[in-house]
């Protein structure tokens, strides 16, 4: 007997024998006093008598497992080999089925959710699944014993993720989030596990499905040959079920789908991991319809042959009244009462400071929300030198990268598939966008400030594509450095930029800097200590603890703007200030439904769109054109900036201003055309549908053209 086996052997014997039971029973005994330390799983200190206060169900579920567990760890069974062979091959052949069920119950939290909310073919679809995975466990264990315990294991930690991660963002496991791994680890230390009622006793009855499992004797299935044949036979099985359930368009032919916002709707009626595989197809761009190199070309051709019929037309009109547009020059400087930032306005190119700011949104777009005080009352009071407005993301309580994705680019999500982050799936080489044309025209060098860790996203590998030259994360803060609900907040930030503003000024060159905020980041506790709680709801949202620690963190992030833009107010350097909210908060699902009036899971179209709309303004510290703007979208705003900064333009700007002119808004739920009514991004119906299609082909080509990309088009000339 080698060596190996005798160890085996060993630790078998140990645990079958008194000193092995024992210890066993001693670390149940600590699983007992890890459930007293949390009192929520069986204790409610509000509740009006003694006895009231605890919770029978979860103390009769968790301590009846917690018996048979230590029963099970006591007593020993003796099987005859016969009954034990016909005992495992039963239960090779339910295991799939229970861990399906056990999962599924415990993610929606109704035992029997899966048999009452999966349509039958979508239940069958959803246990295929569960068994092509038992089958692979059973190749690599030899063993029904080892395959049925491996599963059990797998679906416990699975399901344990999954759920955390649902409570965490209010969505299960997606495709995506394959790339997401280091982003998750960089912010896991912000947020506390929620063991609840739910996850003890998952946990518990894991415990005792392994239990029971460990009385079976352990029989080796297959010798070497026959285990060959079975590994044959299943990779051809495993071949099928990829071709069918990813490869193939058979999952959307039959209606499995996949929605952009709370897509645990899906989760529920498809089953978690028939969703799950769906969104696996979303990765992949699909080429629009029609795309060619010489189709973009033509596009190009006939917006720049449109762009010089104009100017020649505007060239005519102003010839006739250069003398007037002089003396309104003149008249305008002087109306500056002789600011130097007023005067170098029309000569200089002016510094340009984003903000993006996290979770920034004004709840009261949504309905009518009682507050005793205004939580944003500098956003709403500046108005001078001022364009503001809402802006429609494409995101909702996440998915930030999104947002100054295309900001930045131009690009729209409308075209890349629901729920992927560019970020991490299709940004591999240098990238166009408002960074790299800044930077050509003497915007060097370029900064990048986000007050947190510099894994997130892949930011510290996007940006350099993007043309950033220094990256500057919470790594160059103080330890001392003021924090709310454990982030940087906004008034730390806006100090940051201040002392790279100021330490740049040795430098001839205009300042340009992108800042991504974290204050107001998530999750939200309910605790006001840090914020204050001078913003309070009122009337039947009173109770919404979370949404007020949200709205003070808001008036503290208004206060914060106040203090950047009274700074560069005072600075005689031209100066532009460009300010919005990535996307609207992800807070308690009950609360939007009630500020709503309706369920958010009902929301469909224009009427979903609520859910994605934030402020934004843009300021300048000399005179511009005040401007209200009722609604534009991520991708147009750098138009916007454009305009006022008077920086030289690439194509791509100057089609997507030509563009918001007739589409004024678009993003990954649809866009609004210039005859105010709502379409979805691919209704072929619309009257837009070939604007849409040609700026998805120009899209296309700026982000998977490769060496047939049109650089003419998407960058400045950085030539004298």
């Amino acid at each position: 007997m080698d060596k190996r086996k005798r160890k085996h052997l060993g630790i078998r014997k140990f645990f079958k024998g008194k000193s092995g039971k024992r210890f066993l029973v001693f670390l149940e005994i600590l699983l007992v006093g890890a459930f007293l330390v949390q009192p929520d799983l069986y204790y409610d200190a509000t509740a009006e008598t003694f006895l009231k206060r605890f919770y029978a169900d979860s103390i009769s579920i968790c301590g009846g497992l917690w018996i048979i567990l230590v029963f099970l760890t006591i007593k020993d069974f003796h099987i005859r080999p016969k009954m034990n062979k016909m005992i495992s091959w039963i239960t090779a052949v339910i295991t799939p089925a229970v861990a399906f069920l056990w999962l599924e119950s415990y993610d929606h939290m109704q035992f029997w959710a899966p048999l009452n909310q999966i349509p039958g073919w979508y239940l069958f679809l959803d246990l295929v699944i569960y068994y092509v995975i038992y089958l692979f466990l059973l190749l690599i264990c030899n063993s029904i014993r080892g395959a049925s315990i491996a599963m059990i294991i797998v679906t416990a930690f699975f399901g344990i993720l999954n759920y955390e991660l649902t409570l965490f963002r209010g969505m299960s496991i997606i495709a995506s989030d394959i790339y997401s791994i280091l982003t998750a680890v960089s912010v896991a230390n912000t947020y506390r596990i929620q063991i609840d009622v739910d996850t003890a006793e998952y946990f518990m009855l894991a415990l005792v499905l392994v239990a029971l499992l460990l009385k079976l004797e352990r029989f080796r299935l297959f010798r070497w040959k026959g285990r060959i044949v079975f590994a044959a036979a299943y990779i051809a099985i495993f071949m099928g079920f990829c071709q069918v359930y990813v490869y193939s368009d058979y999952l959307e032919d039959i209606g499995v789908d996949f929605r952009v916002y709370r897509p645990q709707y899906k989760y529920r009626y498809y089953g978690t991991l028939l969703t799950t595989i769906r969104t696996f197809g979303y990765l992949h761009v699909t080429v629009p319809e029609g795309y060619s190199v010489e189709a973009v070309q033509e596009i190009i051709a006939e917006f720049e042959e449109s762009q010089q019929t104009a100017a020649a037309q505007d060239s005519t009109g102003s010839t006739e009244n250069a003398e007037n547009t002089t003396g309104d020059i003149a008249t305008t400087t002087d109306d500056a009462s002789g600011s130097a930032a007023n005067t170098s306005a029309t000569t200089e190119s002016p510094n340009i400071i984003v903000v993006m700011n996290e979770s920034f949104a004004d709840l009261q777009v949504l309905g009518d929300l009682e507050v005793t005080k205004d939580y944003m009352p500098f956003y709403r009071k500046l108005t001078e030198n001022t364009i503001k407005g809402y802006t429609y993301s494409s995101v909702f309580g996440g998915n930030t990268a999104n947002s100054e994705f295309e900001f930045l680019t131009g690009n729209t999500m409308a075209f890349l598939p629901d729920n992927s982050v560019p970020y991490q799936l299709f940004l591999r080489t240098t990238t166009a966008g408002l960074t790299y044309t800044l930077k050509n025209q003497g915007y060097s060098p370029a900064y990048a400030l986000h007050p947190y860790y510099r894994t997130g996203y892949s930011r510290y590998k996007i940006y350099p594509l993007m043309g950033f030259d220094y990256f500057y994360t919470s790594d160059d803060f103080s330890v001392f450095t003021d924090t709310v609900n454990y982030h940087i907040t906004d008034y730390e930030d806006y100090k940051k930029i201040i002392e790279l503003y100021e330490d740049s000024q040795e430098d001839d060159s205009p300042f340009y800097l992108f800042n991504v905020t974290m204050q107001n980041h998530g999750s939200y506790t309910g605790s006001t200590l840090e914020t204050g709680d001078t913003v309070q709801l009122e009337g039947e949202y009173q109770y919404y603890r979370k949404v007020e620690q949200y709205l003070n963190m808001i008036k503290m992030s208004d206060k914060a703007l106040k203090y950047l833009v009274h700074y560069f107010e005072k600075v005689e350097e031209p100066t532009v200030i460009v300010f919005f909210g990535d996307h609207q908060p992800d807070l308690d699902e009950e609360f939007y439904n009630q500020l709503l009036g309706t369920s958010i899971d009902q929301l469909e179209g224009e009427d979903q769109q609520q859910l994605y709309k934030v402020p934004f303004l843009i300021w300048a510290n000399y005179d511009i054109e005040e401007q209200t703007v009722e609604r534009t979208s991520n991708n147009y705003l750098v138009t916007y900036l454009a305009e006022i900064a008077g920086i030289e333009t690439t194509g791509y700007i100057d089609y997507l201003t030509q563009l918001r002119e007739k589409i004024p808004a678009i993003n990954a739920i649809g866009y609004w055309g210039d005859d105010g009514n709502f379409y979805e991004n691919d209704d072929e119906s619309s009257p837009y549908y070939e604007l849409i299609h040609d700026y998805n082909l120009l899209e296309y080509n700026n982000l998977f053209g490769k060496e047939d990309q049109q650089t003419s088009f998407f960058y400045v000339s950085d030539d004298e």
